[in-house]
């Protein structure tokens, strides 16, 4: 699988920004497809409209890690961050 994600290296933001819209439940791959289209992203709208067997592990395995990595903290946490209280886990 890592070999089709470096095919597609825009297919996570390309997920990401259809998440980030709210339009689609992201186990909805057709509503997927069409807001990707939709934002921009042709290109990785069709290279997973090709790979569908494989859109759910790529949502379970390597967008969940990419969110986990990549997901700005809330201001709750900055703010205990920046005033060196403990942070908290939302």
């Amino acid at each position: 699988m890592e070999m089709l994600l470096n095919n597609r290296p825009y297919l996570i933001t390309a997920l990401d920004a259809v998440k980030r819209t709210g339009q689609c439940n992201m186990f909805d791959s057709n509503c997927v497809i069409r807001t990707m289209q939709d934002l921009g992203y042709i290109e990785q709208a069709d290279w997973l409209a090709a790979h569908l067997d494989d859109y759910v592990e790529i949502l379970v395995v390597e967008y969940f890690d990419w969110m986990q990595i990549n997901e700005p903290e809330s201001l709750a946490q900055q703010l205990a961050r920046e005033t060196g209280l403990e942070v908290i886990e939302e």
